[in-house]
């Protein structure tokens, strides 16, 4: 679905959803206003001299929520006004809006979703177009059922689907529009207070809007969640996946006519395929003031390149909280992107990146934070190198919960 025909799905899917509990239930609205600033060496991690920028926006939040005895509805805007002109910065303009309901029962939970995005395709992990971000238009639908059937055993099933399209790059284009639909069925047996064993399938169709590309994947993953202590805990799931790619070109051959030899542009299919394994593991230690965590991660995703995209990634990141009024925290995390090409070989790109930032509760409604960042990007052959370091400041004003009927 595109934008334009998401959004009145949006208003009539919410219309529908709050006709009856909405005189049962309260409504509430926290509104937080905001203002950032940002510098970096490099945003783009470009490989040319003299790249730093700064930047300034102003950033609005207006969530606005419904809760009844066994129903919840929720609408999410999000704006950020930037004083940079186009996508193609780290502090680019966007909107958001998320449209959320969901109904609960004894023994289960169903959850609708759907969300409109315009912002800029140059995310903070620095996958970007070519040598600058554009725009991006994004149009989301996410059904998710949770259901007991018995005291231990629990299935949930998933639905999404997406739309995404690029604006026209200033050089040369990498990003291609598409849409992606998945389907994730899984069941989890509590195994024991401290363990639940997990099963889920995943099959999904990845299909590029001007028709060149396709591709339908599916994985199956066995897991399992343990708490080891009281302040320790592990998550891990592994499992097979294989995603079949089909490209969508013509091909021109010469032919002999009565009238002499002729260029002949022929349609062909060139079919390809990516099987592997995917899996999922994290390591925590919780305290009351102390949050230690490791993950590691394989898995396929649609990223804007021509098929989908394989991701390894690895990280290690610690919150401290000493007090109420402040947090410290820090992560490091490395990423491996296996970028499949419309034609050529796969594009690797490898970033690392390490952070640390402080926030302080100011009072009760004004809150200020601190970020340092830098990033690390190796890409091509032979191995270029780019980095950047970064600054952002934010302070925020958070408005006292408004309840109305």
């Amino acid at each position: 679905m595109t934008p334009s025909r998401v959004a009145p799905f949006c208003v009539l899917a919410a219309a529908m959803s709050i006709a009856k509990p909405s005189s049962a239930g309260v409504w509430g609205s926290q509104p937080t206003v905001g203002v950032s600033g940002d510098y970096s060496t490099n945003p783009g991690l470009l490989n040319l001299p003299n790249t730093a920028e700064s930047h300034a926006a102003l950033l609005l939040d207006g969530p606005t929520t419904y809760n009844g005895d066994a129903f919840k509805f929720s609408v999410l805007p999000s704006f950020r006004l930037s004083d940079t002109q186009g996508y193609s910065s780290l502090d680019s303009d966007y909107a958001h809006l998320n449209v959320s309901s969901e109904f609960d029962t004894a023994r289960s939970a169903l959850i609708l979703s759907a969300g409109l995005a315009r912002d800029s395709s140059l995310y903070h992990d620095y996958i970007l177009d070519g040598a600058a971000g554009v725009r991006r238009d994004t149009a989301t639908a996410e059904l998710n059922w949770d259901r007991h059937l018995t005291e231990r055993l629990e299935f949930n099933t998933d639905i999404s689907t997406s739309r995404v399209r690029y604006g026209a790059p200033q050089g040369v284009g990498t990003l291609t529009d598409y849409k992606y639909t998945s389907v994730t069925p899984g069941l989890t047996w509590d195994e024991s207070e401290r363990t639940k064993i997990t099963a889920t399938a995943s099959a999904g169709r990845y299909k590029s809007l001007d028709g060149a590309t396709e591709s339908s994947n599916a994985n199956l993953q066995l897991g399992f969640t343990k708490k080891l202590t009281e302040i320790w805990s592990l998550s891990a799931s592994g499992g097979y996946s294989r995603a079949n790619n089909e490209l969508n070109t013509n091909e021109q051959f010469l032919e002999f006519t009565g009238s002499g030899i002729a260029i002949v542009s022929v349609p062909i299919a060139v079919k390809s395929s990516q099987n592997g394994s995917v899996f999922s593991v994290s390591l925590a230690r919780q305290t009351e003031l102390l949050l230690l965590a490791a993950d590691a991660s394989r898995q396929l995703t649609p990223t804007g390149f021509v098929f989908l995209s394989r991701q390894d990634s690895y990280g290690l990141k610690a919150n401290y909280t000493p007090s109420e009024r402040w947090t410290f925290g820090g992560d490091v995390h490395r990423v491996n992107y296996q970028q499949p090409q419309r034609s050529g070989p796969i594009v690797d790109l490898d970033i690392s990146t390490l952070r640390v930032f402080a926030t302080w509760q100011w009072t009760e409604h004004w809150t200020a934070s601190v970020n340092v960042s830098y990033v690390l990007e190796h890409f091509a052959t032979p191995i270029i190198g780019v980095d950047s370091t970064g600054v952002s400041v934010e302070l925020s004003r958070q408005f006292d919960w408004k309840t109305f009927q």
